[in-house]
């Protein structure tokens, strides 16, 4: 029971505010019908009365806008006990002004008056009972001296003007039956506040409950990719470096089951947390220059083994005029593509997957880009076409038993093409196969950069020596095995501690720089790295972790790193980074050598790389 007093207070408190932001908004309102009033009582009574009352009445709507303007610029603020009061009279003064008139109008305008006067309380308490209401004092102050006219008037004039008493009897009776009905609306209005105030409340808590559950699935997930991406590491690491060595037929086909189970197991992981980020509305696509072409290539070129080895013929084909670079998320389109062809490769037991690429227009008459995967599979059905891009479902569920998978592919495709502006549709028949077509708008891309990005790194150059900064042992040997094979010598830091103890006395070409590790973590690091004087502040340094969701990513960026490359490693991709970087490096330094020398009139020495890139894909084969 006191919680509920009390909240009901607080209620009313907020009520001041919100009754004053509409007495305001109303201001104009008023003092148009007092205008009126004045002119009606004038034509009725005639006199000087009507323009006293009018002159009376500016003056008090004038101070009831004065009172209350603290609340209506601070809404928020707490209502003082001396503000309260001070609102509360200036509206019972000026309910008393306002409603005078009709005290004029009863007194000396006849039967015709006394209506109209009539008439005019019970709007004027009308109107009070509905912008008055979320706040009991402001709404008693408003309605009270209306509701003291209503009945005073008919007994004052049996009292005081010889009223027949069967007339005022019926005025004042009609008037009570009013006042009753207006106190049962005035009832029915607190309890629907009070059940809106509820509801709203309700809905906040929801609101806040929602967002917590959010949070707190965000951190478990965050918490399960990296603790699944760390033994993934040691797996997939094992298997490549398996392939390095002379295996017998059985071996090597061992060895496929393993990279076939790394693979689908990092697809599961990686759809759940696409789905995750979907759903919170986190899911951002770059606009940036890149080759499509290639990128397509690239991942028509994934599938190719698979594809061969189940006999099926993937082929992959543009038109003329497809353009070669586009600005757009590399990523997101590769991906769509993709989970496309995975799921022909998937459903296809004999014939042929193409996969075509042509412009055209989209819905809104846009240039557009279109990708079609057609398949000779076994089709899909028109009861399930309905719902094969709903999230977890999958066509048939014999053959998704059999062949595997969270049904999230297909759904994460289609998001992916809407936050494109783009689309996703099938055509389908079953038992003669699917046509999957993406349709996405394009502008071209500004230069030839990204196709000058996408080509082969060779740089002729000293070996590089790199510091490493990882806790973990087995992920140290990773690395240490990955990157020997390229000739260059490594430095193991076992925290973000010792490695900067380790920079500030060698200089390095790189840092591999892990995020969770004891004493201090790679973030802190990487920012004490950037901020100390020397060659640190332009090294490159790259993020080397199983915390791969976008925030993570941001927040090694934010400090300071110049790449991001998540667990388990890709040695392709961990080298290629590396490279990238050094060389990005070298060239900023080179340039900042020339500028020195060319003032000393000395030549600039050149930087240089070990390996040529021909031999990256050698080595790790």
């Amino acid at each position: 029971m006191t919680q509920n007093w009390s909240e009901a207070m607080d209620t009313q408190a907020a009520g001041f505010a919100e009754v004053g932001l509409n007495r305001a908004k109303e201001l104009k309102t008023r003092l148009a019908v007092a205008v009126f009033l004045t002119l009606a009582c004038f034509f009725i009574v005639g006199g000087y009365e009507p323009f006293v009352w009018l002159a009376i009445v500016v003056i008090g709507q004038a101070l009831d806008w004065f009172t209350f303007k603290p609340l209506r610029l601070n809404p928020e603020q707490v209502v003082s006990r001396a503000r309260k009061i001070g609102c509360v009279a200036i509206v019972t003064i000026n309910a008393f002004v306002y409603t005078s008139v009709a005290a004029i109008l009863w007194a000396e305008g006849g039967e015709a008056g006394r209506i109209f006067a009539t008439l005019i309380i019970c709007g004027a308490l009308l109107h009070s009972t509905l912008h008055a209401a979320r706040s009991t004092a402001l709404l008693a102050a408003s309605t009270v001296p209306m509701c003291l006219y209503l009945i005073g008037l008919p007994i004052a004039s049996w009292l005081y003007f010889k009223m027949e008493a069967t007339t005022s009897a019926v005025i004042l009776i009609g008037s009570l039956v009013y006042l009753a009905h207006l106190a049962i609306i005035i009832r029915r209005s607190f309890e629907f506040t009070d059940q809106l105030v509820r509801a709203n409340d309700e809905a906040q808590d929801q609101k806040t409950r929602a967002e917590s559950a959010s949070q707190t699935k965000s951190d478990f997930l965050a918490t399960v990719t990296h603790e699944i991406r760390t033994p993934m590491n040691a797996v997939m690491a094992s298997a490549i470096l398996l392939r390095r060595t002379k295996l017998t037929k059985a071996q090597s086909e061992h060895v496929d089951m393993l990279n076939d189970a790394v693979d689908t197991l990092l697809a599961l992981l990686n759809d759940v947390l696409d789905m995750s980020k979907i759903e919170a509305g986190k899911m951002t696509v770059e606009r940036v220059d890149f080759p499509v072409i290639d990128e397509l290539q690239a991942a028509v070129r994934i599938w190719d083994p698979r594809a061969s080895d189940k006999n099926l013929s993937l082929r992959f084909e543009a038109t003329a005029d497809f353009p070669t670079a586009i600005k757009g998320d590399p990523l997101r389109i590769r991906q769509i593509l993709f989970n496309l062809i995975s799921n022909a490769v998937k459903f296809t037991e004999t014939g042929s997957i193409n996969v075509s690429a042509r412009t055209g227009l989209d819905a809104k008459g846009r240039r557009a880009m279109v990708l079609e995967v057609t398949d000779t599979g076994c089709g899909i059905s028109a009861i399930t076409l309905s719902r094969l891009f709903a999230e977890f479902e999958q066509g048939n569920q014999m053959i998704a038993r059999k062949k595997g998978g969270t049904g999230l592919g297909l759904a994460i495709s289609r998001r992916l093409a809407e936050l494109m502006d783009g689309s996703l549709d099938v055509r389908s028949t079953e038992g003669e196969g699917s046509v999957f077509t993406v349709t996405l708008p394009y502008e071209l891309a500004d230069s030839q950069s990204a196709q000058d990005e996408a080509e082969d790194i060779e740089l002729e150059v000293r070996p590089l020596r790199i510091l490493v900064a990882e806790d973990h042992p087995t992920n140290q040997k990773i690395v240490s095995l990955f990157l020997s094979t390229m000739g260059w010598s490594l430095a193991m830091a076992n925290d973000g501690l010792e490695a900067l103890e380790m920079a500030a006395l060698e200089e390095f070409d790189a840092i591999l720089m892990d995020m969770q590790m004891p004493n201090m973590d790679g973030l802190e690091a990487t920012r004490r790295l950037r901020a100390t004087a020397g060659y640190t502040q332009h090294v490159p340094i790259i993020a080397l972790t199983a915390n791969a969701m976008d925030h993570h990513r941001a927040a090694f960026m934010e400090a300071g790193a110049d790449a991001f490359v998540p667990k388990p490693l890709d040695p392709n991709v961990l080298i290629q980074t590396i490279l990238t970087c050094a060389k990005a490096s070298m060239a900023d330094v080179t340039h900042t050598n020339a500028q020195a020398n060319s003032q000393a009139n000395e030549p600039a020495l050149a930087a240089s790389l070990s390996v040529p890139a021909w031999q990256l894909d050698q080595s790790l084969a």
